[in-house]
């Protein structure tokens, strides 16, 4: 009403003030929280992408310094399983200070437990396979023959999911696996002790196992994705360390006659030391980085680890065992079109989905 009777100069007051309030907002938006929110979430993700490719290359590196006269002188998968304990107490030890006893408790929790030990089964497999795998090849060449769980996975979601790859794809991922097979070759024709085809069948194996764990672990825990992600390790690891310790004494006759710790040395403790922030930065990390970073990033690590043997390791090895490698342009290309081959899967156009 009183808008109403409201006198004409009155109203043409408040339309005034109406019109001025309008002219103090910006004629365009506002860019500068946006701005600073893009450039802080880009400098973490290149932060999670160095951590990934300085983790994904000293790792091989470090098991292959921890070598006398090119073998394990430790049980090879005992790294592994003190890994899994170091990393339960971890886990635990961080529930209970950021929750309390609920916390705690929520680690050992049998609901989520049951499905995070069925996983932690096949992860042990597979680290127990890649410490086999790098027991009889070098880092670089287990960098490289990793590449194959490209293939391996477009196999597993094709059977799965039926998820096919382009014609592109195949054609690319078929280029890969000649690749890795010459760099074999190559390799083997500069190297004394001569490649090992048990090594192939080992590192193919741990990719199989690498991959189903991925599809599982998808399919599996996105019921528990609240839950944080120390719980997720401590739950993770306990299965995780019972497997391992088992594959290590099963298959393993040094540790059962000479026992666990028999030929450790402070090598072999940078190594399970090496498996652990491996391990918590693949959780931790990894949830910056996309598919196609982590593709990339692992074709980066290749070159790393081949720069090291190339060009550091023989400067190093007076007070590291490590030997370097000659240069050989054969193998520089050959590493070189494989790393940008994966490179270009990564990029290719995938499938559109069919409805």
């Amino acid at each position: 009403l009183y808008l109403i009777f409201m006198p004409w100069h009155a109203l043409v007051s408040f339309s005034a003030i109406s019109r001025m309030s309008s002219l103090k907002q910006p004629l365009l938006p506002r860019h500068k929280d946006e701005v600073k929110d893009t450039a802080s979430r880009a400098l973490g993700t290149a932060f999670a992408f160095a951590v990934f490719i300085a983790v994904r290359s000293f790792h091989p590196i470090i098991i292959d310094i921890s070598k006398t006269d090119g073998k394990l002188p430790y049980g090879k998968a005992t790294p592994c399983v003190v890994n899994s304990a170091v990393d339960i107490v971890i886990g635990n030890s961080l529930a209970l200070l950021f929750g309390g006893m609920p916390g705690l408790k929520q680690c050992w929790d049998p609901v989520p437990l049951k499905v995070f030990s069925a996983i932690a089964v096949v992860y042990a497999f597979g680290d127990f396979l890649e410490m086999q795998s790098m027991a009889v090849m070098g880092g670089a060449a287990y960098q490289i023959l990793l590449q194959s769980k490209l293939l391996v996975t477009a196999l597993i979601m094709w059977v799965m999911r039926g998820q096919r790859q382009t014609t592109l794809q195949w054609n690319v991922l078929v280029t890969i696996a000649l690749g890795m097979s010459a760099f074999v070759l190559t390799d083997d024709s500069g190297n004394e002790g001569g490649f090992q085809p048990i090594g192939l069948v080992f590192v193919v194996a741990k990719v199989f196992f690498s991959c189903l764990c991925a599809v599982l672990a998808e399919k599996h825990l996105k019921a528990f994705k609240e839950m944080p992600i120390y719980s997720q390790v401590a739950q993770l690891k306990f299965a995780w360390l019972w497997t391992s310790l088992f594959l290590t004494l099963l298959f393993d006759r040094n540790v059962r006659e000479d026992g666990f710790w028999n030929g450790w040395d402070g090598r072999t403790v940078v190594v399970a030391i090496s498996w652990v922030c491996k391990g918590w930065s693949t959780f931790l990390v990894l949830k910056s980085l996309d598919s196609v970073l982590k593709n990339i990033g692992e074709a980066v690590a290749i070159l790393v680890i081949y720069v090291f043997d190339v060009l550091v390791a023989e400067s190093v090895s007076d007070f590291l065992p490590v030997h370097g490698k000659e240069f050989h342009i054969s193998t520089c290309l050959m590493v070189m079109v494989i790393v940008l081959t994966v490179v270009s899967y990564t990029l290719a156009p995938a499938r559109p989905a069919t409805k």
